[in-house]
């Protein structure tokens, strides 16, 4: 995962999290309940401050992002399950998508609006999700410091061009997330208040994000409610190990609306896997999350169990008489 989150106050932050492995999984349209469990609270939260210290965008410029930290998790059991069961993928076996080399530079102007409330800088965090060929499939605005700066900078995401993930030599669908930072080119006037406002923003890191997404256990009834889920079947090629459930480790984020968007797989047996289990998330649907009695954005991660594919029975048409 890409992306320029620095998350203020993160150590209490953290220390507030708690681990909780869940399932609530009914059947839905004649699918069948699909095998997933939630790992909400500490692993999500470290998945995403893992994306803490990648790059921010500069103006003029459309690089391939820096390789991102190892993400590691401390030892832990739940349900009888272990996160050393889902090992991450080594940084030598993961090629992290980003801009192919035919992208056009960033050139983002200043808002409008920034220059006429005075503000002095913005950030903002776009997600993409991309095929396994690096085309754009859904766009997400993830985080911003005003509406106007996130506005700007996913219009700008659009005439992008990306290059897809590569897991182990093997280019997989995956997503792409990635920040810029606003920066005026003309001179704002302040009076002393702004001046001071904006000196205490430098100090505590930038200004502060308006939207930002959070964690399962910080919404409303304790996490996320499915009302519509697909399965993931064993793809054709994957020998499944017999007498073992197949999982892998897929992190998403669930919209206003209850949509699954942008999964990507952080732990998988083998890349034949990936497209699969992408498939059967971005497929799934939740009650709309809120906090407070308002939609919000959520990062979730989970597991996801694969079925053998079993074909229906197909019905013989019945012979006509002569």
């Amino acid at each position: 995962m890409q992306s320029n989150w620095p998350l203020g106050g993160l150590p209490g932050a953290m220390a507030r999290l708690v681990l909780r492995l869940s399932s609530r999984l009914p059947s839905s349209d004649g699918w069948g309940p699909p095998r997933a469990k939630a790992f909400s609270g500490l692993v999500a939260g470290l998945f995403l401050a893992g994306t803490a210290f990648s790059q921010t965008v500069p103006a003029g410029s459309a690089p391939t992002p820096a390789e991102g930290p190892i993400v590691t998790l401390p030892k832990m059991t739940i349900v009888g399950e272990s996160l050393k069961d889902y090992p991450l993928y080594r940084k030598n076996e993961v090629v992290p998508p980003g801009f192919s080399e035919n992208s056009a530079p960033i050139e983002l102007f200043y808002p409008g609006e920034a220059y006429n409330e005075g503000i002095g800088e913005g950030s903002a965090t776009v997600g993409v999700m991309l095929d396994a060929k690096g085309n754009p499939t859904d766009f997400l605005l993830i985080r911003y410091t005003k509406r106007y700066f996130g506005e700007a900078l996913i219009r700008e995401a659009h005439r992008q061009q990306f290059a897809p993930r590569r897991i182990k030599g093997v280019a997989v669908p995956g997503r792409f997330d990635f920040s810029y930072r606003f920066v005026p080119t003309l001179v704002l006037q302040m009076n002393n208040f702004e001046a001071m406002e904006e000196r205490l923003m430098e100090v505590e890191g930038g200004p502060r994000f308006v939207y930002e997404p959070h964690l399962e256990r910080e919404i409303d009834n304790g996490g996320l409610e499915f009302t519509k889920a697909t399965v993931a079947f064993i793809p054709d090629g994957y020998d499944a190990p017999k007498g073992k459930t197949v999982k892998v480790l897929v992190s998403f984020y669930v919209d206003e609306e209850g949509h699954a968007r942008l999964p990507s797989v952080e732990s998988a047996p083998s890349t034949l896997l990936v497209p699969n289990a992408i498939k059967a998330v971005q497929h799934w649907e939740f009650k709309p999350p809120t906090l407070g009695g308002k939609p919000v954005l959520v990062f979730a991660v989970w597991t996801v169990g694969f079925e053998p594919f079993v074909p229906a029975p197909s019905q013989a048409t019945p012979a006509k008489k002569p």
